[in-house]
Protein backbone atom coordinates (compact mmCIF):
# COMPACT_ATOMS: atom_id res chain seq x y z
CA UNK A 1 0.00 0.00 0.00
CA UNK A 2 1.31 3.42 -0.94
CA UNK A 3 -0.30 6.81 -1.31
CA UNK A 4 -1.24 9.79 -3.45
CA UNK A 5 -1.79 13.50 -3.13
CA UNK A 6 -4.85 14.40 -5.23
CA UNK A 7 -6.54 17.48 -6.64
CA UNK A 8 -9.64 18.30 -8.66
CA UNK A 9 -9.72 16.62 -12.07
CA UNK A 10 -10.20 18.59 -15.29
CA UNK A 11 -11.18 18.06 -18.92
CA UNK A 12 -8.16 19.73 -20.49
CA UNK A 13 -5.23 19.36 -18.12
CA UNK A 14 -2.46 21.89 -18.52
CA UNK A 15 -4.36 24.27 -20.80
CA UNK A 16 -4.70 27.93 -19.87
CA UNK A 17 -8.48 27.52 -19.92
CA UNK A 18 -8.38 24.28 -17.93
CA UNK A 19 -11.93 23.46 -16.82
CA UNK A 20 -12.67 21.22 -13.86
CA UNK A 21 -15.13 18.35 -13.80
CA UNK A 22 -16.50 19.91 -10.63
CA UNK A 23 -19.20 22.50 -11.36
CA UNK A 24 -18.55 26.20 -10.86
CA UNK A 25 -20.00 27.43 -7.60
CA UNK A 26 -20.70 30.74 -5.92
CA UNK A 27 -20.24 31.58 -2.27
CA UNK A 28 -23.37 32.33 -0.30
CA UNK A 29 -22.14 34.99 2.13
CA UNK A 30 -24.33 34.00 5.07
CA UNK A 31 -23.38 30.34 4.65
CA UNK A 32 -19.68 31.19 4.55
CA UNK A 33 -20.08 33.28 7.68
CA UNK A 34 -21.94 30.46 9.44
CA UNK A 35 -19.18 28.01 8.55
CA UNK A 36 -16.47 30.42 9.73
CA UNK A 37 -18.28 31.22 12.99
CA UNK A 38 -18.82 27.55 13.74
CA UNK A 39 -15.23 26.67 12.82
CA UNK A 40 -13.73 29.41 14.98
CA UNK A 41 -15.87 28.41 17.96
CA UNK A 42 -14.82 24.80 17.49
CA UNK A 43 -11.15 25.76 17.22
CA UNK A 44 -11.42 27.79 20.43
CA UNK A 45 -13.06 24.85 22.18
CA UNK A 46 -10.17 22.60 21.16
CA UNK A 47 -7.72 25.16 22.58
CA UNK A 48 -9.73 25.50 25.80
CA UNK A 49 -9.88 21.72 26.26
CA UNK A 50 -6.13 21.52 25.74
CA UNK A 51 -5.53 24.18 28.35
CA UNK A 52 -7.91 22.44 30.76
CA UNK A 53 -5.69 19.36 30.47
CA UNK A 54 -2.78 21.46 31.76
CA UNK A 55 -1.04 21.93 28.41
CA UNK A 56 0.10 25.10 26.69
CA UNK A 57 -1.39 25.41 23.16
CA UNK A 58 1.46 27.77 22.22
CA UNK A 59 4.20 25.31 23.15
CA UNK A 60 4.51 24.04 19.60
CA UNK A 61 7.22 21.50 20.41
CA UNK A 62 4.43 19.38 21.92
CA UNK A 63 3.21 18.75 18.36
CA UNK A 64 6.05 16.26 17.94
CA UNK A 65 4.47 13.95 20.52
CA UNK A 66 0.78 14.80 20.22
CA UNK A 67 -1.05 14.89 16.88
CA UNK A 68 -4.02 16.55 18.59
CA UNK A 69 -2.11 19.65 19.63
CA UNK A 70 -4.47 22.47 18.49
CA UNK A 71 -2.38 24.09 15.75
CA UNK A 72 -4.39 25.25 12.73
CA UNK A 73 -2.11 27.75 10.96
CA UNK A 74 -2.59 29.25 8.41
CA UNK A 75 -6.33 28.74 8.85
CA UNK A 76 -8.54 30.68 11.30
CA UNK A 77 -10.65 27.55 11.87
CA UNK A 78 -9.89 23.87 12.42
CA UNK A 79 -10.04 22.83 8.73
CA UNK A 80 -11.85 19.68 7.70
CA UNK A 81 -8.89 18.43 5.69
CA UNK A 82 -6.65 18.25 8.78
CA UNK A 83 -8.18 15.61 11.00
CA UNK A 84 -10.38 17.55 13.43
CA UNK A 85 -13.75 15.94 14.15
CA UNK A 86 -16.30 18.71 13.80
CA UNK A 87 -19.61 19.14 15.61
CA UNK A 88 -22.47 18.42 13.25
CA UNK A 89 -24.25 21.55 11.94
CA UNK A 90 -27.98 21.85 12.51
CA UNK A 91 -28.58 22.22 8.75
CA UNK A 92 -26.57 21.69 5.56
CA UNK A 93 -23.89 24.12 4.47
CA UNK A 94 -24.71 25.50 1.03
CA UNK A 95 -23.12 26.75 -2.17
CA UNK A 96 -24.90 28.16 -5.21
CA UNK A 97 -24.28 26.78 -8.70
CA UNK A 98 -23.28 29.41 -11.27
CA UNK A 99 -25.40 27.69 -13.90
CA UNK A 100 -27.98 24.94 -13.95
CA UNK A 101 -26.26 21.56 -13.73
CA UNK A 102 -27.33 18.05 -14.58
CA UNK A 103 -25.61 14.95 -13.18
CA UNK A 104 -22.60 15.78 -11.00
CA UNK A 105 -19.29 13.95 -10.69
CA UNK A 106 -18.81 12.06 -7.43
CA UNK A 107 -16.24 14.47 -5.93
CA UNK A 108 -16.70 18.23 -6.24
CA UNK A 109 -15.06 21.35 -4.89
CA UNK A 110 -16.72 23.59 -2.31
CA UNK A 111 -15.99 26.91 -0.59
CA UNK A 112 -15.60 25.19 2.80
CA UNK A 113 -11.94 24.07 2.66
CA UNK A 114 -12.86 20.51 1.71
CA UNK A 115 -14.52 18.42 -0.99
CA UNK A 116 -18.11 17.22 -1.21
CA UNK A 117 -18.50 13.53 -2.00
CA UNK A 118 -21.23 11.17 -3.14
CA UNK A 119 -22.67 8.22 -1.27
CA UNK A 120 -20.58 5.94 -3.51
CA UNK A 121 -17.38 7.58 -2.28
CA UNK A 122 -18.57 7.39 1.33
CA UNK A 123 -19.32 3.68 0.93
CA UNK A 124 -15.80 3.05 -0.37
CA UNK A 125 -14.19 4.94 2.51
CA UNK A 126 -16.36 3.11 5.02
CA UNK A 127 -15.46 -0.26 3.50
CA UNK A 128 -11.79 0.50 4.27
CA UNK A 129 -12.05 2.59 7.45
CA UNK A 130 -15.49 2.13 9.01
CA UNK A 131 -16.59 4.82 11.46
CA UNK A 132 -13.44 6.95 11.26
CA UNK A 133 -14.31 9.96 9.10
CA UNK A 134 -17.20 12.42 8.96
CA UNK A 135 -19.60 13.51 6.24
CA UNK A 136 -21.30 16.80 7.00
CA UNK A 137 -24.57 17.77 5.31
CA UNK A 138 -24.22 19.90 2.18
CA UNK A 139 -26.49 21.24 -0.53
CA UNK A 140 -25.99 22.82 -3.93
CA UNK A 141 -28.56 25.41 -4.94
CA UNK A 142 -29.52 25.73 -8.59
CA UNK A 143 -29.85 29.24 -10.08
CA UNK A 144 -33.65 28.98 -9.79
CA UNK A 145 -33.37 28.37 -6.02
CA UNK A 146 -34.09 24.64 -6.11
CA UNK A 147 -31.79 22.11 -4.44
CA UNK A 148 -29.75 19.97 -6.83
CA UNK A 149 -31.03 16.38 -6.57
CA UNK A 150 -27.55 14.76 -6.52
CA UNK A 151 -26.77 14.52 -2.82
CA UNK A 152 -23.26 15.29 -1.62
CA UNK A 153 -21.63 15.49 1.83
CA UNK A 154 -18.64 17.51 3.02
CA UNK A 155 -15.74 15.15 3.59
CA UNK A 156 -14.04 15.66 6.95
CA UNK A 157 -10.79 13.71 7.19
CA UNK A 158 -10.58 12.67 10.85
CA UNK A 159 -7.10 11.14 11.05
CA UNK A 160 -3.93 13.05 12.02
CA UNK A 161 -0.94 10.77 11.85
CA UNK A 162 2.77 10.51 11.01
CA UNK A 163 3.43 8.03 8.23
CA UNK A 164 6.54 9.49 6.59
CA UNK A 165 9.93 7.92 7.06
CA UNK A 166 11.85 11.14 7.71
CA UNK A 167 15.22 9.49 7.22
CA UNK A 168 14.41 8.23 3.73
CA UNK A 169 12.18 11.09 2.56
CA UNK A 170 13.68 14.18 0.99
CA UNK A 171 12.56 16.41 3.88
CA UNK A 172 14.24 18.47 6.60
CA UNK A 173 13.02 20.11 9.83
CA UNK A 174 11.82 23.69 9.42
CA UNK A 175 14.49 25.98 10.89
CA UNK A 176 12.33 27.92 13.35
CA UNK A 177 9.81 25.09 13.89
CA UNK A 178 11.91 21.89 14.09
CA UNK A 179 8.85 19.86 15.11
CA UNK A 180 7.62 20.32 11.50
CA UNK A 181 9.17 19.06 8.27
CA UNK A 182 9.14 20.40 4.71
CA UNK A 183 10.68 19.42 1.38
CA UNK A 184 14.46 19.74 1.16
CA UNK A 185 14.19 20.55 -2.57
CA UNK A 186 11.43 20.85 -5.15
CA UNK A 187 12.02 17.22 -6.09
CA UNK A 188 9.35 16.14 -3.57
CA UNK A 189 10.45 12.57 -2.85
CA UNK A 190 8.60 10.96 0.04
CA UNK A 191 8.70 7.50 1.59
CA UNK A 192 5.86 6.18 3.75
CA UNK A 193 6.05 3.53 6.44
CA UNK A 194 3.76 0.70 5.37
CA UNK A 195 2.94 -0.23 8.96
CA UNK A 196 1.63 3.29 9.64
CA UNK A 197 -0.93 3.26 6.83
CA UNK A 198 -2.23 -0.29 6.99
CA UNK A 199 -6.03 -0.32 6.61
CA UNK A 200 -6.25 3.43 6.02
CA UNK A 201 -8.17 5.15 3.25
CA UNK A 202 -7.31 8.78 3.86
CA UNK A 203 -5.28 10.81 6.36
CA UNK A 204 -3.58 14.12 7.14
CA UNK A 205 0.20 14.06 7.56
CA UNK A 206 0.21 16.55 10.41
CA UNK A 207 3.98 17.21 10.80
CA UNK A 208 4.66 17.61 7.08
CA UNK A 209 4.00 21.29 6.39
CA UNK A 210 4.05 20.92 2.62
CA UNK A 211 0.84 18.93 2.98
CA UNK A 212 -1.08 21.85 4.53
CA UNK A 213 -4.33 22.09 2.60
CA UNK A 214 -3.84 18.54 1.28
CA UNK A 215 -4.34 15.03 2.55
CA UNK A 216 -3.10 11.64 1.42
CA UNK A 217 -5.16 8.75 0.09
CA UNK A 218 -4.10 5.12 0.00
CA UNK A 219 -3.77 2.86 -3.01
CA UNK A 220 -6.69 0.82 -1.71
CA UNK A 221 -8.94 3.88 -1.75
CA UNK A 222 -7.63 5.21 -5.08
CA UNK A 223 -7.99 1.83 -6.80
CA UNK A 224 -11.52 1.38 -5.44
CA UNK A 225 -12.55 4.85 -6.65
CA UNK A 226 -11.28 4.07 -10.14
CA UNK A 227 -12.89 0.63 -10.19
CA UNK A 228 -16.24 2.16 -9.26
CA UNK A 229 -15.88 4.94 -11.84
CA UNK A 230 -15.97 7.68 -9.21
CA UNK A 231 -14.77 10.85 -10.92
CA UNK A 232 -13.52 14.17 -9.59
CA UNK A 233 -9.94 13.62 -8.40
CA UNK A 234 -6.65 13.04 -10.15
CA UNK A 235 -3.03 12.93 -8.92
CA UNK A 236 -1.72 16.36 -7.99
CA UNK A 237 0.46 18.50 -10.26
CA UNK A 238 4.15 17.84 -10.89
CA UNK A 239 6.32 16.07 -8.30
CA UNK A 240 3.48 16.16 -5.74
CA UNK A 241 1.48 13.92 -8.07
CA UNK A 242 3.97 11.06 -7.95
CA UNK A 243 3.02 7.71 -6.50
CA UNK A 244 4.59 7.76 -3.03
CA UNK A 245 6.84 4.82 -2.16
CA UNK A 246 6.60 2.63 0.93
CA UNK A 247 8.95 0.63 3.11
Amino acid sequence: MVAWFVRMDSRNQGDEDETYLSPEIEIIAEEQKRHETMGKAFAQQLINDYRAAGKNPYEYALIAENPWHPYFSPYPVAPMRQGWRWPMPDRPFRNRLKRREGTLVDIIGTSFETYAVSQRVIDIIESIEPGVHQYLPYELIQPDGSIHPDRRWLLNVCTRVETLDYGRSNVIPIRDRPHFYHDRTNDHQLVIRKSAVANRAIWFEYRYRDSVGHFLISDAFWDALNAAGCAGWRPDYGPRGRHIAEI
